[in-house]
């Protein structure tokens, strides 16, 4: 028998993506969504070679990381505290509830601001302000066509309670002024450690590894403009080799204990990824 929940849901998505050009725009973008930091990508590349050897002030570096540790800060807090069935983690429009405790009190988009703040800091780090202004530019068109098939979405499927949780609660960066109701702030079920590793070693894993080899390339390019040995001790990067050998191992750990290596289910994982590639 079909679940009458998810067919609620197919038609509430598919009357949120006609209800407008900019809701339909942002349903493929939210489709597809893991996939269009490509474009932002092959533009950055020559903005950051172009910038890389060159002296950036250490405020560009720190508030970089800054950026970055909060945004994934607040992924984790929000990974850890909500269950599987929202829209924010899936291909498709879901929600079997809507979220409105915990960082949903404080911003109807907490996923996405933490994406923000990790893409923003990766931007700083590079000390290119062409770059910081790029990403940003690009974020905001993108999120503000996929916000706004989800709001459709949601409208449709929670009428009166969602629009009541949009006059309450800011679209995307908080009000700290504003203070939350003990009734929003409560988080229900607790945060959970265990699942925020698991949903957030990757992301994490990518952004560390993208800062170290930014490092990397300031550290090493002057020493062969100049003809230092072309080797990882001669250029310098020997601790830079080494901080990332040590965050590939954390998340091979974190992977192999999310996927029950250690039980003898290393092979099966393995040929699941072969099944799925040749899909």
């Amino acid at each position: 028998m079909a679940d009458p929940n998810a067919r609620e849901m197919e038609e509430a998505a598919a009357r949120a993506q006609a209800s407008g050009p900019l809701a339909r725009i942002g349903h493929v973008l939210f489709r597809w969504r893991s996939f269009t930091p490509v474009p932002l990508i092959v533009v950055a590349v020559p903005i950051i070679w172009g910038s890389r050897g060159k002296d950036g002030s250490r405020l560009w570096l720190w508030s970089g990381l800054l950026a970055c540790f909060a945004g994934q800060v607040l992924r984790a807090w929000v990974i850890g505290l909500v269950p599987d069935g929202t829209s924010g983690q899936n291909e498709k429009l879901i929600a079997t509830g809507l979220n409105s405790r915990g960082p949903y009190a404080r911003t109807r988009n907490p996923l996405y601001l933490g994406n923000f703040g990790i893409s923003i800091g990766l931007a700083l780090v590079t000390h290119s302000p062409a770059l910081v202004l790029l990403t940003a530019l690009l974020f905001f068109l993108q999120y503000a066509a996929i916000i706004s098939v989800e709001e459709a979405f949601l409208r449709e499927r929670f009428g009166t309670q969602f629009l009541e949780y949009c006059a309450r609660v800011p679209r995307f960066f908080p009000r700290p002024w504003r203070k939350v109701p003990s009734d929003e702030s409560a988080a229900r079920p607790p945060w959970s450690m265990p699942r925020a590793i698991r949903k957030e070693h990757n992301p994490l894993c990518a952004w560390v590894l993208l800062v170290i080899f930014f490092l990397a390339l300031d550290r090493a390019l002057p020493g062969i403009r100049v003809g230092l040995p072309k080797t990882i001790g001669g250029l310098g990067l020997t601790s830079h080799v080494v901080f990332a050998a040590v965050v590939l191992t954390l998340w091979l750990i974190a992977k192999g204990w999310k996927h029950h290596w250690l039980s003898g289910n290393f092979v099966a994982d393995l040929q699941r990824r072969i099944r799925e590639t040749k899909r």
